[in-house]
């Protein structure tokens, strides 16, 4: 077998292994446990939080022996077909490429026939709001009236996009973005298994600069073993990533509070010179003034989404800035952002 990418070689083959979903975990386990099954399942939420992954292992829970099952042996025959793509009975199909009403009625043709090895044929559809119209009125008549040995997962990043008909007969489930703990801890596992060495604080910022993607935070992780090899240090994150350190960061946010324009001019002028992101700069600013509204606004939830160690840091910068300034300058560096993000753009097209 040739070289995986970390992102494939840790994607989580059971429930179990999901990281940061489970609400949905916990719900999909009943549901299999009491034999209460939807026809449909859609499953939404932003890239690289697991909805893929979650479809899935979905398939495998239905179709391995002795199922439907959420504890399943995920090395059956079965569950290794559907895994490498080779089970006849599970069909994944790409919204995006295959979004016409003749891939539809293709699909639509297929649904009859019973399953080759398993107790479902399930069709998987990823992006599923690329579909057109016409594919969608096509898909509404086979959920509308499936057959009971057919079942259907859709996966979804703008749920908005999706007819009304089609979401009023699946199960929805929200995948969430995943913590900044949660993430770290699962980049912990995979850098002890792939005798990384890094430090505790560039995990925490790569996943902060994830942004709830583990994903996003995997591929970010291989990009710096490529760079720095099986030694990463918090200076080789913020080179390859243009980010600023959390000790940056948090000096240029006490300027702002403080009103001291010329401290905060002085480290901009600093991040300038060291090439880092202004886009990840304001996006790092915003997080921290965010962070420090969620500690006053909802304490006890802090500690899950920051971490102890940050949300100690936090509380010991001093008297917290009051909620109302805190909320005036994140909408202003929502706008900064966004004005910054037009600017990159517009450059990188030439414009």
């Amino acid at each position: 077998m040739g070289y995986l990418v970390l992102a494939r070689k840790y994607r989580p083959r059971t429930f179990q292994e999901l990281v940061g979903q489970e609400h949905v975990v916990r719900t999909l386990s009943n549901s299999l446990a009491e034999g209460r099954l939807a026809h449909a399942f859609l499953f939404v939420g932003p890239r690289g939080i697991g909805k893929t992954s979650t479809a899935r292992i979905l398939a495998k829970a239905l179709n391995c022996p002795n199922g439907p099952k959420a504890d399943f042996n995920p090395d059956d025959d079965i569950c290794k077909e559907i895994e490498d793509g080779r089970s006849l009975d599970v069909l994944e199909i790409d919204g995006a490429s295959n979004r016409g009403i003749g891939e539809i009625k293709d699909l639509r043709d297929s649904v009859p026939y019973a399953p080759a090895r398993g107790k479902f044929k399930i069709y998987i559809i990823d992006e599923v709001h690329m579909l057109t119209p016409e594919a969608f009125n096509a898909l509404l008549k086979t959920l509308e009236e499936p057959p009971a040995h057919v079942k259907f997962i859709f996966a979804t990043t703008e749920v908005q996009k999706l007819p009304p008909t089609i979401l009023s007969r699946c199960q929805r489930f929200d995948l969430r973005r995943i913590p900044d703990p949660l993430i770290c801890a699962h980049l912990r596992k995979i850098a002890d298994a792939e005798k990384i060495k890094i430090a505790d604080e560039a995990l925490l910022l790569l996943a902060r600069q994830a942004e709830g993607g583990l994903r996003d935070a995997e591929s970010a992780l291989e990009q710096l073993v490529s760079f720095a090899g099986k030694n990463i240090t918090l200076d080789h994150v913020l080179e390859v990533f243009g980010l600023a350190g959390p000790i940056e960061t948090r000096a240029l946010a006490s300027a702002i509070l403080a009103g001291d324009s010329s401290a905060a001019l002085g480290k901009v002028h600093e991040f300038r010179t060291r090439h880092r992101d202004p886009v990840r700069v304001a996006q790092d600013l915003a997080r921290h003034f965010r962070n420090l509204l969620l500690l006053q606004i909802a304490p006890a939830e802090a500690e899950a989404e920051l971490g102890k160690a940050e949300k100690q840091t936090l509380l010991g910068l001093g008297n917290p800035p009051e909620k109302a300034h805190l909320l005036s300058l994140l909408e202003q560096l929502l706008e900064s952002e966004h004005h910054l993000q037009c600017v990159e753009d517009r450059h990188q097209r030439g414009l």
